[in-house]
Order: structure tokens, then sequence, then C-alpha cells
């Protein structure tokens, strides 16, 4: 399958998706095969060279019966039922995050995204990792569209429930992982960044017995109100003021990222301390982090992490913000979506269809992800793994030697993940590991449109012979 990893995992999200009627399931495994075979990034009159192929994809996307939960539903049930075949019960990571979308180009009316003439939506995700930090599937995907008629009336949604409000998309992503933990018996834990740190959800959390790291937004009081009111310095109880002050932080080493995303290693001070905060329904935890040392152009990195989990000691105070740290696995997942699979540049008439189409590259940016993740931690696999086809590993194993320089060689073993995205990174352009890192989205995908032209022509010979 390419450029893809084949696993159990995503074989089961595949199976979970219902359509309930022959036809349609028949279309949608060859729709998902075009896909895990192709560069999806181009458009669909690109991917379905067929007419017949395309003209069946977009009735299956325009079917009444076929809509964005029923492919998010299949993934929720694929992961459920491949919990349910692991040996451990290790908890797992549900990291959540919000991706704003631009379809600024598109005369279809989706709502605004940030100002007034922007058009788009948000998609709020929960994208699950194993014990490993492995990514293993959407969880919850949520279509959060602001009507224009809403627009620079923030202020009437002040006094509603959080039900009513936008920010409520963190508690529902908090009941699907409640549900998750019911259906499979296995502890989650919530990651969550600044924009999460509400009562309600951090509440949510405790009185389901749901793990929770979340970076704190608001500088949150340890005294009542009745304290606050007859305290002579209330703002020496607060937490951005109190976890700086404990006395005598430990030092550790370990790597942050600036703003652009680039990882690099640091000194930081780290305390940790618990709270009784006021209006949170129990004692809570609070790891402080922050750089000792800066550049001139950027302020020190720092944490302050609230969380439920036990912390004993230094070790288990760094496991939390090596656990908070794993957030940035959503962020790869957005450019997979976004550059893999080229959301905001498919096109159709309804909001109905776009967001089903939405819903079913979802599973390829997982792949995705779980290919490049496991190139960059676990890139000592066999290249097999993801290249399945006879042909296509010979092929591989003939033409390495002329697309790897010396350098690349160096840096990996001979037919392993890391050796198959490089050679497919060389063939699309990309310059080498050691200059530029591991090969982009569009660079892999050029690679791989490369590659395949060279598998026709590999099988036409050897067929002809």
């Amino acid at each position: 399958m390419g450029i893809f990893e084949e696993s159990r995992c995503i074989a089961l999200q595949v199976q979970g998706i219902q359509f309930g009627h022959l036809d349609r399931t028949r279309r949608y495994n060859q729709v998902i095969s075009i896909l895990h075979s192709s560069n999806a990034s181009l458009s669909f009159p690109e991917l379905f060279k067929n007419q017949h192929q395309l003209k069946g994809f977009y009735r299956l996307m325009n079917n009444k019966s076929v809509n964005h939960s029923t492919f998010i539903l299949g993934y929720q049930s694929g992961l459920i039922a491949y919990s349910k075949e692991q040996n451990n019960a290790d908890p797992w990571i549900l990291v959540q995050d919000t991706m704003l979308t631009d379809y600024n180009s598109r005369t279809l009316d989706l709502g605004y995204t940030q100002n007034e003439r922007s058009n788009g939506f948000l998609l709020h995700h929960g994208l699950l990792l194993d014990e490993q930090f492995a990514p293993l599937g959407l969880l919850h995907q949520e279509v959060i569209h602001r009507e224009r008629d809403d627009f620079g009336k923030a202020a009437k949604w002040r006094s509603k429930s959080i039900a009513e409000k936008e920010s409520n998309k963190w508690l529902e992503g908090v009941k699907t992982g409640i549900s998750f933990s019911k259906e499979t018996g296995r502890d989650l834990i919530h990651i969550m960044d600044r924009e999460a740190d509400i009562v309600e959800v951090i509440n949510k959390c405790i009185g389901a017995n749901q793990y929770f790291i979340i970076r704190a937004r608001h500088d949150r009081s340890t005294l009542t109100l009745s304290e606050k009111d007859k305290a002579e310095a209330p703002e020496l109880y607060r937490l951005f003021q109190l976890m700086p002050s404990l006395p005598d932080p430990f030092t550790i080493v370990r790597p942050l990222r600036n703003a652009k995303g680039k990882e690099y290693e640091a000194k930081c001070d780290m305390s940790c301390h618990s709270f009784k905060f006021r209006g949170i329904d129990k004692e809570i935890n609070c790891v402080w982090i922050r750089e000792q040392i800066s550049t001139e152009e950027e302020k020190p990195a720092e944490w302050f992490l609230l969380t439920n989990r036990v912390i004993k000691n230094e070790k288990d105070a760094e496991k939390i913000a090596e656990f908070y740290s794993k957030r940035w696995t959503v962020e790869d997942f957005h450019k997979c979506y976004k550059t893999g699979c080229s959301i905001e540049k498919r096109q159709f008439d309804t909001r109905k269809a776009l967001t089903t189409s939405i819903g079913l590259l979802a599973i390829t940016a997982i792949v995705l992800l779980r290919s490049r993740y496991y190139a960059k931690h676990q890139h000592s696999i066999p290249f097999e793994i993801m290249v399945t086809d006879k042909a296509e590993q010979e092929l591989a194993k003939r033409i390495a030697d002329k697309y790897l320089m010396p350098t690349d060689k160096l840096l990996c073993e001979p037919y392993t993940a890391l050796w198959w995205l490089l050679l497919l990174g060389r063939m699309g352009g990309h310059q080498g590991l050691k200059n530029k890192g591991l090969p982009g989205w569009q660079t892999l995908w050029k690679g791989y449109s490369f590659f395949q032209s060279l598998v026709i022509g590999f099988n036409y010979a050897n067929n002809s012979s």
C-alpha cells in the first residue's frame, strides 16, 4: 500500500464503518482502496480517473444515509474493538485540539472562522494515542459552524451555560472518552491546551474518574470568597504567583518546541504542588516548568500543568510534562489533514457532502500520521510493513542506490521504514534528513507518484518477458 502502514488497528476502524447497504459498502471499499494506493492530496477527479468510479464516489458522499458521523462512529467502534484485543491495560492518551479550515475561495457559505469575511468551519479533534504515544485513530471529531448572524455578538454567549457555548466541544470530547473507557475498561489521560481550562471540564473529568492534564489559562485562587475578602494581598494566593515562588525547584533537561514547532533541548526549573482551587470539586496537582535560558527574541517557555494524576516524586512530575508534550501529535495530524489530504481544496455543493468527505479522509490522515511516526520513532521496523506488494519491494531495493545519497545510508538501516521514507523523499526532490529533517507530505506524495510510474514500467517489463 505504498507510503501507508497496514495494521490491525486501521483495518478495524475501516471495518467499523456501517452503511447498512451492500452496494454502499462495496463502493466505500473501492474508494478507500484508491485513497490508500494513490496520492490523497490530488483532487477527486484526478484520484478517480475512471468516470464510473468518480460518479460512484460523489453518489456516496451525497447519499442521504451517509454523513459525517457514519465515519466517525465507525472509527470509534474500530478503536474500541482494537483496545479490547490488547493484552495490556495501560492508560491511553486522548489529545484534544481545534483546527480552523480555510475555504475563502469557495462560494459555498460555511460560516466565519476568524473575521467576518472568512469562510470555513472548525474541526475539534480527539486523537487517541497508545501507551507508547503511537497515534491510533480519531476517537472524536466535531464540526463547528460559526454562523454569520452570530458574528460580533460574543457578549450574548457569556451568560449562557457551557452546553450552549462553543467551549462545550471540550466537554463533548471528554464524554466520548468516558464512553470509550466504559466500553473497554481502559483508563484515558485527557491532554488539553489552555482553552480547556474550564471549571466544568475539570469537574467532569474528576466526577467520571478520568485523568486529565490541562495547561492552565486562568490564574486561579486558592482562597474562598470569604478568605479573599479578608486577605491583605489576595494576589499572593494565585497560581501564577504561588508556583514560581515555591522553594528549591529541581532542574531537568527536556525537549521543548519554539513558536514555529521546532524542537530543541533546554534546561528547565520544575516544581509541583497540590492545591484546592475555588470552584474545583477536589484538590488537584500543578506541575510548573520554566526554561532557564532563552533568546532575546523569545520569552522563556513556561507551563503550568493542572492534573489529577498522582505525583509522589520528581519522576512523576516529569512524566506529566512528557505526557503533555505529546499534544504536538495532534498538530502533526492537522498537517496530514490539510497537506497530505488537501481537505481545504475539496469542492462540494453542500455542507453535508463536504463534511462527509472530511470524515472519510480522516482515516487516510491517520494512516499518514502513523507511517511518519514509525519512520521517526520506530524507524528500524521493516519497510515491508508499509510496502506489502512483492514487486514494489523488489523495485525499491533495486533503485535505492540510484536515489539514496551516502549520508542517507549512514542515517538509516537498509530496508527499514526510515529507509523507505528517505527513498521516497529523494525521488520527490527532498534534500536529505540531515539538512531538512523528514520529508514533508507533498514531497512524499511527489516521490510516491514517481515511484508508481516506475512500478508500471517494471511490471510491464516483467510481464513482457
